[in-house]
Protein backbone atom coordinates (compact mmCIF):
# COMPACT_ATOMS: atom_id res chain seq x y z
CA UNK A 1 0.00 0.00 0.00
CA UNK A 2 1.25 3.34 -1.10
CA UNK A 3 2.36 5.47 1.86
CA UNK A 4 -0.22 8.37 0.47
CA UNK A 5 -2.90 6.05 1.17
CA UNK A 6 -2.02 5.77 4.88
CA UNK A 7 -1.49 9.31 4.91
CA UNK A 8 -4.73 10.30 3.16
CA UNK A 9 -6.85 8.10 6.11
CA UNK A 10 -4.88 9.91 8.85
CA UNK A 11 -5.93 12.69 7.19
CA UNK A 12 -9.24 11.66 7.10
CA UNK A 13 -9.48 10.43 10.34
CA UNK A 14 -7.73 13.96 12.44
CA UNK A 15 -10.00 15.87 10.04
CA UNK A 16 -13.24 15.45 11.49
CA UNK A 17 -14.40 18.82 13.29
CA UNK A 18 -14.95 16.87 17.03
CA UNK A 19 -11.82 14.87 16.54
CA UNK A 20 -9.81 18.06 16.07
CA UNK A 21 -10.81 19.21 19.43
CA UNK A 22 -10.37 16.24 20.79
CA UNK A 23 -6.77 16.42 19.41
CA UNK A 24 -6.08 20.18 20.46
CA UNK A 25 -7.35 18.70 23.91
CA UNK A 26 -4.80 16.51 24.00
CA UNK A 27 -2.25 18.41 22.37
CA UNK A 28 -2.44 20.41 26.14
CA UNK A 29 -2.17 16.66 27.99
CA UNK A 30 -3.62 13.77 28.89
CA UNK A 31 -7.36 13.80 29.77
CA UNK A 32 -9.84 11.00 30.74
CA UNK A 33 -13.06 10.66 28.62
CA UNK A 34 -15.01 12.35 31.11
CA UNK A 35 -13.05 15.35 31.25
CA UNK A 36 -13.48 15.56 27.18
CA UNK A 37 -17.10 15.36 27.20
CA UNK A 38 -17.65 17.97 29.93
CA UNK A 39 -15.14 20.41 28.32
CA UNK A 40 -16.51 19.74 24.50
CA UNK A 41 -19.93 19.47 25.70
CA UNK A 42 -20.80 16.48 23.94
CA UNK A 43 -22.25 12.77 25.04
CA UNK A 44 -19.25 10.61 26.41
CA UNK A 45 -20.44 7.93 23.87
CA UNK A 46 -19.39 10.19 21.02
CA UNK A 47 -16.12 11.09 22.30
CA UNK A 48 -15.87 7.27 23.03
CA UNK A 49 -16.58 6.43 19.52
CA UNK A 50 -14.28 9.71 18.19
CA UNK A 51 -11.30 8.07 20.23
CA UNK A 52 -11.36 4.85 19.70
CA UNK A 53 -11.21 6.01 15.84
CA UNK A 54 -8.45 8.19 16.75
CA UNK A 55 -6.66 5.07 18.88
CA UNK A 56 -7.26 3.26 15.37
CA UNK A 57 -4.92 4.91 13.65
CA UNK A 58 -2.28 5.41 16.43
CA UNK A 59 -2.60 8.75 17.27
CA UNK A 60 -3.97 8.20 20.36
CA UNK A 61 -2.92 5.79 23.69
CA UNK A 62 -4.87 4.90 26.27
CA UNK A 63 -4.03 4.61 30.54
CA UNK A 64 -5.73 3.08 32.57
CA UNK A 65 -5.93 4.23 36.17
CA UNK A 66 -8.46 2.97 38.85
CA UNK A 67 -11.93 3.40 37.11
CA UNK A 68 -10.75 6.01 34.74
CA UNK A 69 -9.43 5.36 31.29
CA UNK A 70 -6.94 8.49 30.11
CA UNK A 71 -6.16 9.56 26.70
CA UNK A 72 -2.90 11.16 25.22
CA UNK A 73 -1.25 11.88 21.92
CA UNK A 74 1.27 9.30 20.69
CA UNK A 75 4.01 11.50 20.05
CA UNK A 76 4.32 15.35 20.48
CA UNK A 77 4.78 16.14 17.07
CA UNK A 78 1.09 15.48 16.10
CA UNK A 79 0.51 18.49 19.29
CA UNK A 80 2.33 20.62 17.37
CA UNK A 81 0.86 19.64 13.81
CA UNK A 82 -2.63 20.34 15.26
CA UNK A 83 -1.29 23.33 16.47
CA UNK A 84 0.64 24.34 13.32
CA UNK A 85 -2.50 23.98 11.29
CA UNK A 86 -4.82 25.56 13.26
CA UNK A 87 -2.25 28.88 12.92
CA UNK A 88 -1.94 28.33 8.69
CA UNK A 89 -5.30 27.89 8.35
CA UNK A 90 -5.89 31.83 10.54
CA UNK A 91 -2.45 33.06 9.11
CA UNK A 92 -3.25 32.23 5.26
CA UNK A 93 -7.30 32.25 5.44
CA UNK A 94 -7.30 28.52 4.21
CA UNK A 95 -10.18 27.03 3.43
CA UNK A 96 -12.66 29.76 4.10
CA UNK A 97 -15.66 26.96 2.97
CA UNK A 98 -17.88 27.93 5.40
CA UNK A 99 -18.33 31.73 3.79
CA UNK A 100 -19.61 29.84 0.54
CA UNK A 101 -23.15 29.15 0.45
CA UNK A 102 -24.03 25.71 -1.75
CA UNK A 103 -27.36 24.63 -3.53
CA UNK A 104 -28.15 22.06 -5.14
CA UNK A 105 -28.64 22.91 -9.05
CA UNK A 106 -31.46 20.53 -10.86
CA UNK A 107 -31.76 20.01 -14.39
CA UNK A 108 -30.73 23.41 -15.58
CA UNK A 109 -27.00 24.50 -14.68
CA UNK A 110 -23.68 22.42 -15.19
CA UNK A 111 -25.50 19.39 -14.17
CA UNK A 112 -28.54 17.50 -12.90
CA UNK A 113 -28.09 16.99 -8.88
CA UNK A 114 -24.88 19.10 -9.06
CA UNK A 115 -23.57 21.33 -5.79
CA UNK A 116 -22.44 24.27 -6.84
CA UNK A 117 -21.56 27.53 -5.46
CA UNK A 118 -23.78 30.43 -5.65
CA UNK A 119 -23.10 34.25 -5.03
Amino acid sequence: MPIEEDQARFLRCIGEPTRLQILKLLAEGERCVGELACVLSKEQSLISHHLRALKECNIVKERQEAQKVYYKLTDARLARLIIDSEALMKELSLCKCQEVNYERKGSQGSGEGEICPTS
